[in-house]
């Protein structure tokens, strides 16, 4: 199976290169069903940088994607075809995810996922990821939160905005 690598675009604003992203995405939409999520982290240490999180969500939160789309080892290195659409935040946050003044250590992320192997992770009749796999996240024990949601038709460019924030991608 293909495996996309991060494409490079030479665009004068960030609204171009957010709109070069987002024209990107919606070419997949054919083959792949695209994912928004957002992964809340739980500190649990001291250890709180950038790097940490990232890894909890690149070596954790991503294998149990990887496994749950694919049950060969061999076949897990490619089951994601493009996953590297993220973004660590740690000084933005919601007014609803606020615990004090603490903001939390989260990802932001677009996720295409394969229409072929959808089925495997997410459940139409919830319209959410299967409980299997939520639970196979949560036992990471750094999660506080997970919200995956489809991509509506026409919403990829409102997700890439959301997710840069106008950040240096």
């Amino acid at each position: 199976m293909k495996k996309y690598t991060l494409p490079e675009f030479v665009h004068t604003t960030k609204e171009e290169l957010t709109q070069a992203w987002s024209d990107w995405f919606d070419s997949l939409k054919e083959d792949h069903e695209l994912l928004a999520i957002t992964i809340v982290f739980r500190p649990i240490d001291r250890n709180n940088s950038q790097a940490r999180w990232e890894g909890e969500y690149t070596e954790g939160v991503l294998r149990r994607f990887r496994r749950a789309l694919e049950r060969s080892e061999a076949g897990q290195e490619t089951a994601l075809p493009f996953d590297e659409f993220y973004y660590f935040e740690r000084n933005e946050g919601s007014i609803f995810k606020m615990t004090g003044s603490r903001r939390p250590f989260h990802i932001h992320a677009l996720l295409p996922i394969r229409k072929s192997q959808f089925n495997r992770i997410w459940s139409s009749d919830n319209d959410d990821l299967k409980e299997r796999l939520m639970k196979d996240i949560y036992s990471l024990g750094t999660i506080q939160s997970v919200l995956v949601e489809k991509v509506a038709e026409g919403h990829t460019r409102d997700w890439t905005r959301y997710i840069t924030k106008m950040k240096q991608v």
